[in-house]
């Protein structure tokens, strides 16, 4: 049994349920790109705990909205401020949308959407998300398409795990 669909702003609290959840993913969908502990532990402090970023470090800054009680999440997203090397103009880079394999039965994938289009939303910043993955990738481009705009596809090259199988479903 699932918990309700209701996301909240990710805490320290919720460290290692976060933590369980970011290695679900990468082990899911990480494909051929391995895991920088320090580099992902990086990005995790700075998104459950903005208030300890010194106010002068202008590194990133991120938001992790999450589903369930901080001892058990059924499910996460990741959203940092990001931009393209040509321009200035910000955007909501979405680094992951996850749910737990045992909570899939539920609404948590859709809800995880509908709360990142709201915080571009509120913050005039548009946002920027994909399906990057090796399993169930139609199923997910297909979500994706009924609840957001279409923008352009993604292929891979070069690399251990990309398939033209696995690229065409982008396509």
């Amino acid at each position: 049994m699932t918990c309700p669909s209701v996301v909240r702003v990710g805490t320290l609290a919720d460290w290692n349920e976060v933590w369980r959840l970011t290695l679900m993913a990468h082990h899911e969908n990480g494909g051929p790109f391995s895991v920088d502990m320090e580099k992902s532990r990086y990005f995790i402090q700075r998104a459950l705990a903005p208030q300890m970023i010194d106010p002068r470090d202008a590194g990133p800054r991120g938001v992790i909205g999450v589903i369930g009680p901080s001892e058990k999440l059924e499910g996460l997203v990741v959203l940092f401020i990001g931009s393209y090397w040509y321009s200035a103009q910000q955007h909501l880079e979405e680094f992951i949308v996850f749910v737990d394999p045992e909570c899939r039965k539920s609404l948590h994938a859709r809800t995880l959407i509908k709360w990142m289009k709201r915080q571009s939303d509120l913050t005039g910043i548009p946002l920027l998300t994909g399906v990057l993955a090796n399993n169930r990738t139609e199923a997910k481009v297909k979500l994706y398409d009924r609840m957001l705009p279409r923008a352009g596809a993604f292929f891979l090259y070069g690399v251990k795990g990309a398939t033209a199988a696995s690229s065409a479903a982008f396509a």
